[in-house]
């Protein structure tokens, strides 16, 4: 639920390419050889190429040692959340991932966010293979950002305040009466470890992937945006804090609160749906398999 919390600082989120196509396909181009692991960390290789219904339009395995053009890094404290602050230092590209660090100093937590600079459409698919630190101190959002800044929208696609026993995902939106609204799903896994989080999201559809299987959807021309969005990807402090905004069980005293905290990311791949795919999933009804997200 990230939109209340980042709303003001997501601006960094850049906008030059709003209106502009996809980009081409791409591979954004290692740096320098030593800075590539001998193996993928998460432990399945970034995806090169098309999938069926999918072309690809981007994708980075983070094997440089700088973070390149394509992401913008966060700075200041996020909007409605004064309990850290954003600092482009905790954000960095070593080992084949990038790395969003935080850390508790002498005047609190300092954490790192990315937004995917240049690369939102309307409507796509989005994967991160990824983990996390144990931590009840820190949480983390990975989502899709409207280009404009003017939100809601939101389509957040794997979120984490706490222990790493589950992910949730949420989605915002502008309702019939004009209020803000949203619903939201949750997961179970141990998400410590590797796991491909992602989103399908089509007129009038959102799709949330877990290790490329639909665990949650949303079928609603009200509920489901049509404008251009883009990948931003964060960690924050102040997880105990959301807990209880959301009425889940209060932090442990004697859990994980360790004082540095790591959110890792192998790699990042984006597609743009191909007609038969907007068509196909502008057909498809609910999946019984998979959670139906409505109106809290």
């Amino acid at each position: 639920m990230a939109g209340r919390l980042a709303a003001a600082t997501l601006a960094l989120i850049g906008c030059t390419a709003c209106s502009a196509p996809p980009v081409p396909h791409q591979v954004i181009p290692v740096a320098s050889t030593s800075c590539a692991p001998s193996s993928p960390p998460g432990g399945v290789g970034a995806p090169m190429g098309d999938l069926p219904g999918w072309h690809q339009i981007f994708v980075d395995d983070f094997n440089r040692c700088s973070l390149g053009s394509s992401w913008s890094l966060y700075s200041g404290q996020p909007g409605g959340n004064p309990n850290g602050w954003w600092d482009p230092k905790m954000v960095s590209d070593q080992g084949g991932m990038l790395r969003l660090d935080s850390e508790k100093t002498a005047t609190g937590w300092i954490s790192g966010g990315v937004s995917n600079h240049g690369v939102e459409q309307t409507y796509g698919r989005w994967e991160i293979r990824m983990r996390a630190d144990n931590s009840d101190d820190i949480s983390y959002h990975m989502l899709l950002w409207p280009a404009g800044n003017d939100w809601p929208p939101e389509i957040d696609f794997a979120e984490s305040a706490g222990p790493r026993t589950a992910i949730s995902a949420f989605l915002h939106w502008v309702d019939t009466d004009g209020e803000n609204a949203q619903s939201g799903a949750t997961v179970m896994g141990d998400f410590s470890q590797w796991h491909t989080v992602g989103v399908e999201w089509g007129p009038g559809v959102v799709r949330y992937l877990l290790d490329g299987v639909v665990w949650a959807e949303a079928h609603s021309k009200v509920m489901v945006p049509n404008e251009p969005m883009g990948l931003a990807m964060q960690a924050e402090a102040g997880a105990c804090q959301q807990r209880e905004e959301l009425g889940l069980p209060p932090c442990d005293p004697s859990g994980p609160h360790p004082d540095h905290v790591g959110v890792e990311v192998d790699w990042v791949a984006v597609y743009q749906p191909l007609p038969s795919e907007l068509a196909r999933m502008q057909q498809a009804g609910p999946d019984p398999s998979a959670i139906q997200m409505t109106k809290q």
